[in-house]
């Protein structure tokens, strides 16, 4: 295994990373973690994630400080285990960064020989400004259609930037430190950061658009609301809150109106949990932003993107992800992409996007018994660790699974909730209708070998289906294929009907 000790993002002559496994250790202020992706060349899934609570930044203020002795040896004997970690787990590269504990404390070339011995390589202590851009490309890579302030708040700092990678900014106001100068009065921490933020004037030039909160620590609010709401997801990724209800639901947070009670939830996030909904309200009054948008990937991914020669997950996460699904446990590409040229032609209307990433998750649960094939389909999709998405996407992309085998009997009411409330009638239909035509598809080209260009699909003026091909094949009199062009007609004038 190959300790990475160049960062592309600093040295652009550095050498590219094209292949294999590749593990990041994050030397954060309040955690230290080892993440582990798979292939490098393809949608980064994570194998491997674990944490070490350090709290390097325990004691630190906006005054000078140190890491106690018993600190530096907690963080040297989790990196020592993560590089033994990494090595078992087949990595290729390990790469480790550190942030504002570290690179604040006075003792921290202390620390860095100390750290470096017991990985055997470089430890990167990140800048603020370079902490904030890619924690910034993580973000922006999750939810490509986010427009406005990247936020990232650590124990020891908080990095602020905005979409379009202009302005950055970091601040010595993570939830360690925030807690300590507020003398653990929470409402105090939102005095404190209101006034930092009506500082920064590129703040306020998003009004009307989006806050993207990333971290753990930030989703545990996310999920805190969708649990006070009786949210029919458990996804935090991009889960949005709109202005007013956030920085109403923070401030009972602040007030401790609100307990955490999440299972899962640790004591660690439990205890600064006020100063992160603190920073989180402040935010929301001083730029104005319409809502917040909670994202998965943030400073890690950064740093892994930023080494690549080529990440298709830059292009689009939500394709790099279903792409890998069809290849690995689909009928593979070919078939996935004539399905979706087949069913863009029947349907010129539908959303492209929608289509071609509902064609490549189509066929991903063909070995899976019949009778549980339908719902495990949509499971698999609605909770895939995929970003990319909107949750409504996501659901229509799951919903269209679910309709692709077939189902007839009435839904299940663990899927029924979730549609009912985030899908208009419309929606439901369009997913019906494209799951009916994944089915006929199926029908035409058993064998996946490219027959579907013999056969052409569209609707009449009357919402029939009308479907034109070989006589040889249509004149059989398939029953099966008179109900499939049966069952479309009814969904495809139930969809037309839901529209006027």
């Amino acid at each position: 295994m190959q300790i990475v000790n160049q960062l592309r993002y600093r040295e652009p002559t550095a050498p590219f990373i094209d292949k294999g496994r590749f593990a990041i250790i994050d030397i954060g202020s309040t955690s230290i973690r080892l993440v582990v992706y798979d292939d490098v060349r393809a949608y980064p899934y994570v194998v491997i994630n674990q944490r070490v609570w350090a709290t390097l930044a325990e004691n630190k203020t906006d005054k000078a400080f140190t890491l106690k002795p018993e600190k530096i040896k907690r963080a040297t004997q989790a990196l020592a285990w993560f590089k033994w970690v990494a090595a078992e787990a087949g990595c290729q590269y390990l790469l480790a960064t550190a942030t504002s504990a570290v690179r604040d404390a006075q003792n921290r070339e202390e620390f860095l020989v100390a750290a470096r011995q017991a990985l055997g390589g470089e430890v990167h202590v990140l800048s603020g400004q370079e902490e904030a851009q890619l924690a910034s490309l993580g973000a922006a890579a999750s939810i490509p259609s986010a427009q406005g302030l990247v936020v990232d708040m650590g124990g020891g700092s908080l990095e602020v930037s905005d979409t379009k990678l202009k302005h950055f900014t970091s601040l010595p106001l993570g939830v360690l430190a925030l807690r300590n100068m507020s003398a653990e009065v929470p409402q105090k921490a939102v005095e404190i950061l209101t006034e930092a933020f009506c500082q920064i004037p590129w703040v306020s030039a998003v009004e009307g658009q989006d806050l993207i909160m990333i971290g753990s620590g930030m989703r545990s609010i996310a999920r805190l609301h969708m649990a006070a709401t009786d949210y029919p997801l458990d996804i935090p990724h991009d889960y949005h809150l709109e202005r007013e209800e956030g920085i109403a639901f923070c401030q009972k947070l602040i007030d401790g109106e609100i307990l955490p009670e999440l299972e899962d939830l640790t004591k660690n996030y439990k205890d600064v949990l006020p100063y992160r909904a603190a920073a989180l309200s402040a935010l929301l009054k001083a730029s104005k932003a319409k809502q917040v948008r909670f994202a998965t990937f943030g400073l890690r991914e950064g740093v892994l993107f930023s080494q690549l020669v080529a990440c298709p997950v830059l292009d689009d996460p939500l394709r790099a992800f279903a792409s890998e699904m069809s290849k690995r446990q689909g009928r593979g590409l070919a078939y996935s992409k004539s399905l979706a040229a087949w069913c863009i032609t029947a349907l010129p209307k539908f959303s492209t996007r929608f289509i071609e990433a509902a064609a490549l998750f189509a066929e991903t649960s063909w070995r899976e018994q019949p009778l549980y094939r339908a719902k495990s389909h949509f499971n698999r999709v609605l909770g895939g660790a995929y970003v990319g998405a909107t949750h409504k996407l996501r659901l229509k992309l799951a919903l269209t699974s679910f309709y692709s085998h077939g189902v007839e009997a009435p839904m299940p009411l663990e899927i029924a909730l979730p549609v009912t409330r985030l899908l208009s009638p419309q929606e439901h239909q369009e997913c019906k209708i494209l799951g009916g035509l994944f089915q006929l598809a199926h029908l035409l080209d058993p064998g996946a070998r490219g027959n579907l260009k013999n056969f052409n699909a569209h609707f009449s003026a009357e919402n029939q289906i009308k479907l034109e091909g070989p006589e040889a094949v249509l004149g059989l009199g398939s029953e099966e294929l008179n109900l499939r062009l049966e069952e479309l007609s009814k969904a495809y004038d139930a969809y037309k009907k839901e529209g006027v």
